[in-house]
């Protein structure tokens, strides 16, 4: 083989060999970039519960209240109700 064909080769093998490392180091990144979303993830995943069991036990203590406020409004058409018929007596 001449001279010239190695260099070619050579020449052919070192580029082969620089894009190898550079999607060897393209990889890492994206372990590494999976790696922290999947950290990320997590983390929200966490909070979210958090979240969820803040909500649910607010909206418990509104439902709770709502029923409490319906309940005093019936007492209330009850005691109006009471009123206007004694009114009606006194008539």
């Amino acid at each position: 083989m001449s001279d010239e064909l190695l260099k070619q080769i050579l020449d052919k093998i070192n580029s082969i060999d620089t894009r190898l490392d550079n999607i060897e180091t393209d990889i890492k990144d994206l372990k590494q970039g999976q790696q922290e979303i999947k950290d990320h993830l997590i983390q929200l995943d966490s909070q979210n519960a958090e979240r969820h069991i803040t909500a649910f036990s607010k909206l418990e203590s509104v439902d709770k209240e709502v029923r409490f406020i319906k309940h005093k409004l019936h007492q209330t058409e009850e005691d109006v109700f009471d009123i206007k018929d004694h009114l009606k007596l006194i008539k």
